[in-house]
């Protein structure tokens, strides 16, 4: 409990629960648990429990996200370094909009294929490995991506986001805007959001950095690497819904 509320900013080394340890596998497997036992749920519910159940989610990211930039300014955290400005959070925000605007068709499309998939490497690669795994910051991080994760499989499995292949690259050119948007901001508040500037110690991301000469190699490779992993959850939920929900 020593470090509970202690950022990754301010923690010593030698605290981190690190990656693929049996500590993190006992996240990826509470994450994984939650996530089954949300499908399984969301698909015995009547219409507007479901609707209920997706406005819940959605107010619960933005609730946590408040707490955590509470947390951060009480504990003199630099918060301008960590606005809700990244992929993730803009998740929240499209699930809020998803939750509210029924009926939407393109909402769904970019959460299932570039927003759910940001979220699960996020649980598969997490920047809070240098923390404990109780730790304020580290129970945000899967708890915020798992939630993001619930929202969209619960929709899926329940057959509410049919799969689209031109909707994908739809969300490519979607998502190319908003990052466009974002490098415009962190070069001119010398930021970092959406780790368009370097990996910010995710290990998936740091081998695209260390392979890159410079910020414009970093960025496409960041662009290919989205596609390709976009591409390959788009397979996965193929088959799924070829085989299990048709």
């Amino acid at each position: 409990m020593n470090h509970f509320w202690t950022h990754k900013d301010n923690m010593p080394e030698g605290h981190g629960y690190g990656q693929f340890t049996p500590a993190h596998f006992a996240w990826i497997a509470l994450c994984a648990i939650l996530t089954v036992f949300t499908v399984i749920l969301y698909r015995n519910l009547a219409i507007p429990d479901r609707i209920l159940f997706r406005r819940t989610i959605a107010a619960t990211l933005i609730i946590i996200d408040i707490i955590k930039l509470f947390v951060m300014k009480v504990t003199g955290v630099n918060v301008w370094d960590y606005l809700p400005l990244e992929l993730c959070s803009f998740a929240a925000y499209f699930i809020v909009c998803d939750s509210i605007w029924q009926g939407n068709a393109i909402i769904p499309q970019l959460l299932l294929t570039i927003f759910m998939p940001a979220a699960i490497m996020a649980i598969l690669f997490p920047t809070t490995s240098t923390l404990p795994s109780f730790n304020f910051y580290s129970i945000h991080q899967f708890l915020f991506h798992v939630l993001i994760v619930m929202y969209v499989m619960a929709r899926f499995f329940a057959s509410e986001i049919p799969l689209s292949y031109p909707g994908l690259w739809i969300s490519v050119l979607i998502i190319r805007i908003l990052a466009a948007v974002m490098e415009v901001a962190d070069k001119k508040f010398d930021k970092n959001f959406m780790f368009l500037r370097n990996s910010y110690g995710n290990p998936m991301l740091e081998l695209i950095y260390e392979k890159s000469k410079d910020n414009v190699g970093y960025i496409g490779g960041l662009t290919i690497f989205s596609i390709a992993v976009m591409h390959v959850f788009y397979c996965i939920f193929k088959l799924i819904e070829i085989l299990i929900l048709k």
